[in-house]
Order: structure tokens, then C-alpha cells, then sequence
């Protein structure tokens, strides 16, 4: 059988309606605590767990950053690429003056001494040239070469200028073929 022991001096002795209150509180007590320590152990798993998940997503977000600028390096070297190709492509696409600077070395052989080169322009189209000659013979025979070549489709006296002090002054322009 079991003795009930009551230590209390009969005083603190709780009457029959409050007794039954402070049972029934102890009960909602109890079930209040539970739930707190239920609702205190879920809260501080949700709060590791985000914290596990805000540490996974700043990571990937940390790799696609790099990814990212990975690219970014790799599309400015494209980009660059794509700069210096359009640029060989127009290097490549401009016409060369160098068949014209050939075609005009024969008849740069034929200024003498007495003669002067003064301006020579050579470019892809054409090719300019002003010359003194000192003696109507070196004229003539730089004419009769010029007019002779097959090096040029169209040959142009431009101006033809005589000195009795300086000589035969003229300015030639020779289109290529």
C-alpha cells in the first residue's frame, strides 16, 4: 500500500476546486514546456539547416562568379580575336602599290645627272611624279620611255613648264594595269 507523506504544515493545504485548477495547470504546464522545447529544438534545426543551405549557395554562387568572369576573359579575348582578324582582312583587302613602285623604276633609270626627282607619290591607283631635266634630251628620252611602256594603261603630262634657268619642268601621273 502506498503512504502519502504530506511534509506541508496543514495550512498551505489547498482547497478542493483550486487543488483540481493546479492539477490541470500542472497538466497545461507540462504540455506548454513540451511544446516550447518541441518548437525551441525545431526552430534551432531550421536554423542550422539554413544555415548549411546559405553556405551551400554562397559557394555555387562563389563558382558561378568565377565561371563568370572565366568568361568574361575568354569572350574580350574573342572579341579581340575578332578585332585583329577584321584587321588582317582589311590589310589583306587594300590594294598593293607595289606593282606600281615596279612599273616606275625603269623609268626612274632615266634621270640623269642633269635631271631632279622632285616629288614622287606611288600609291595602289596611280603614281605621280615631278621632274626638272635639265637638257631637252633627257626630256625626250624619259617622254618616249613613259609613252612606250606597257607597264601603265594611261599615261598623263599633266604640266609641262620650261625655264630658260632651271631647264624642262614636268609633272607625269601613270595609272597601272
Amino acid at each position: 500500500m502506498a503512504v502519502k507523506l504530506n511534509l506541508l504544515p496543514a495550512d498551505y493545504t489547498l482547497s478542493g476546486p483550486l487543488r483540481q485548477l493546479v492539477k490541470a495547470s500542472r497538466s497545461i504546464n507540462v504540455i506548454f514546456l513540451s511544446s516550447f522545447l518541441i518548437t525551441a529544438l525545431g526552430m534551432g534545426g531550421f536554423f542550422i539547416y539554413s544555415t548549411i543551405s546559405l553556405n551551400n549557395l554562397i559557394t555555387a554562387n562563389n563558382k558561378l562568379t568565377s565561371q563568370i568572369q572565366a568568361q568574361s576573359q575568354a569572350q574580350q579575348q574573342i572579341v579581340l580575336l575578332k578585332d585583329r582578324l577584321s584587321q588582317v582582312k582589311l590589310a589583306y583587302e587594300t590594294p598593293s602599290s607595289a606593282a606600281n613602285f615596279e612599273g616606275i623604276i625603269p623609268l626612274l633609270d632615266l634621270i640623269k645627272d642633269n635631271s631632279i626627282l622632285s616629288e614622287l607619290d606611288v600609291d595602289s591607283q596611280k603614281t605621280s611624279a615631278s621632274i626638272a631635266f635639265g637638257s631637252n634630251s633627257g626630256l625626250t628620252n624619259f617622254l618616249t620611255t613613259a609613252s612606250t611602256s606597257t607597264n601603265y594603261s594611261n599615261v598623263t603630262l599633266s604640266t609641262f613648264n620650261f625655264s630658260p634657268v632651271s631647264g624642262y619642268q614636268i609633272n607625269m601621273s601613270f595609272v597601272g594595269k
